[in-house]
C-alpha cells in the first residue's frame, strides 16, 4: 500500500537523482523553446546587436547582466525565464510551459473591423458640384498645354520648374514632349536632358573616386570610399525618385543603390562604435557620423517601402530614427506611410499627432488635422 510516508521516504532517498533529472529535462525544454519560440517573433534586432558589439570589451559580468535585460525577443532571455520558471515550479511547471508555447505558438487574433468615421470620397461625385478653372489660373500644366497661352510664358513656367528637379515638376516637364511646338518640344527636352547629365555626371565622378582608391590597395583611404559610396547610392536613388530612369534600369538603379548603402554602412558603423569606445571625439563628428548612419538607414528604408518590403522598411527607418531621435522629423512621415500601408492605423495617428513639429510643414499639415479628429 503507498503511503505518504513511502513517498517521503522514496524521494529522501533519491533526491539528488530526481534532482539531476529535473535540472536536465528543465535545460532540455529551456533550449528547445528558446529556438523555436521566436518562430513566433521577430528574431533580429539591428539596435541590440550594435549595442552588445559596443560593450564587447567590458567584463563578463556586466555583458551577461546586459543580454539578459535586452528588452527585444532573443533566445537567451527566453532561455532564463524557462530555467527560473521550471525551477521555482517543479514537475508542474513541465505542463504549463509547454502549453504557454503551444498557445504563443499557435494562438490566431481576429481581424478588427473599426469605424475610423473617416470621409467617404465616393460620396463627393453626388453631393458636390464639379468645379472647374475658368481662365486655368494655377494650373502649371493647363498653362503649359493651352495653345492659347503665350509661347513667352510658357517657356518661362519651363524655366521655373526646371530650378526645382522633383518629380512633379518634371512629369509637367514630360508632358511637353508630346506638344506640336518645336521649340517647346525642344526646351523641355533640353531641361530632362540636362537634369539628367548632371546627376549621371557626378555619379561618374564618385565612381572615378572609388576606382582610384581601388587600385591603391592597402592604402586607399576608406572614409573617401565610404562617402563616395553613400553619395551613389543616393544619385541612383535619385534617377529612381525623380523618374528620369528608363522603366527597365529602375531594378538595376535600386539594387546598385542597396550595394552601395551597404559599403557605407560596414564603415560609419563602425566608426560609431570607434568613437564610442573612446568616448574623446568632438561633438561634431559624433553628429557627423550619426546623421550618415541615419542617411544610410532612411534610404534603405525608402528603397524597401518601393520595392513593397514593408517589414525591411520598418526596420531602418525606426534604426533611423533612434539614432537621431532628437531630429527624426523627416524621418517620421516615412514610418508612418509604412504603419498605413500594413494598416496598423493606430499606430500612424500617435506618430501624426506626438510629432508637433510636422505641422510646421505646410504639405502634411492638413493630413495631421484629418488623424486628430479619426478615432481608430
Amino acid at each position: 500500500m503507498i503511503t505518504m510516508d513511502n513517498i517521503f521516504s522514496f524521494y529522501t532517498e533519491h533526491f539528488y537523482l530526481l534532482l539531476t533529472i529535473h535540472i536536465l529535462i528543465t535545460v532540455l525544454l529551456a533550449l528547445f523553446i528558446s529556438r523555436y519560440a521566436l518562430k513566433r517573433f521577430k528574431t533580429e534586432c539591428r539596435t541590440d546587436r550594435y549595442r552588445l558589439q559596443s560593450i564587447q570589451d567590458s567584463s563578463l559580468l556586466y555583458t551577461f547582466l546586459f543580454q539578459a535585460s535586452l528588452h527585444k525577443n532573443n533566445p537567451f532571455t527566453i532561455f532564463l525565464f524557462v530555467i527560473a520558471f521550471n525551477m521555482a515550479v517543479p514537475f508542474a511547471g513541465y505542463f504549463f510551459t509547454l502549453w504557454l508555447f503551444w498557445y504563443m505558438t499557435h494562438i490566431n487574433y481576429p481581424p478588427k473591423v473599426v469605424n475610423t468615421n473617416m470621409l467617404n470620397l465616393d460620396e463627393f461625385e453626388t453631393s458636390f458640384l464639379k468645379i472647374e478653372r475658368t481662365f486655368g489660373e494655377g494650373s502649371m500644366i493647363n498653362l503649359i498645354e493651352n495653345i492659347y497661352i503665350p509661347k513667352s510664358k510658357k517657356i518661362k513656367a519651363l524655366s521655373i520648374l526646371a530650378e526645382n528637379s522633383s518629380p512633379i515638376s518634371l512629369s509637367i516637364i514630360k508632358q511637353t514632349l508630346t506638344s506640336n511646338d518645336d521649340e517647346i518640344r525642344l526646351f523641355g527636352y533640353a531641361i530632362l536632358n540636362k537634369t539628367e547629365k548632371t546627376i549621371n555626371d557626378r555619379i561618374n565622378k564618385y565612381l572615378e573616386i572609388i576606382r582610384r582608391e581601388s587600385l591603391k590597395g592597402d592604402t586607399r583611404d576608406a572614409a573617401k570610399v565610404a562617402f563616395a559610396s553613400k553619395e551613389l547610392a543616393f544619385l541612383y536613388w535619385e534617377m529612381v525618385y525623380t523618374e528620369l530612369s528608363h522603366e527597365s534600369l529602375k531594378k538595376n538603379f535600386l539594387t546598385s543603390a542597396l550595394l552601395y548603402l551597404e559599403l557605407a554602412q560596414e564603415f560609419y558603423m563602425d566608426k560609431l562604435t570607434q568613437l564610442l569606445e573612446k568616448n574623446d571625439s568632438h561633438q561634431r563628428e559624433f553628429e557627423e557620423t550619426y546623421l550618415a548612419c541615419s542617411s544610410i538607414f532612411t534610404l534603405k528604408g525608402r528603397i524597401f517601402t518601393l520595392r513593397q518590403n514593408y517589414e525591411k522598411a520598418q526596420e531602418y527607418f525606426t534604426l533611423a530614427e533612434e539614432l537621431i531621435s532628437e531630429k527624426s522629423t523627416a524621418i517620421l512621415p516615412y514610418l508612418a506611410e509604412v504603419y498605413f500601408i500594413t494598416k496598423r492605423y493606430s499606430i500612424v495617428r500617435s506618430i501624426l499627432n506626438h510629432s508637433k513639429e510636422l505641422t510646421f510643414n505646410p504639405k502634411l499639415y492638413p493630413v495631421i488635422k484629418q488623424w486628430e479628429v479619426a478615432h481608430v
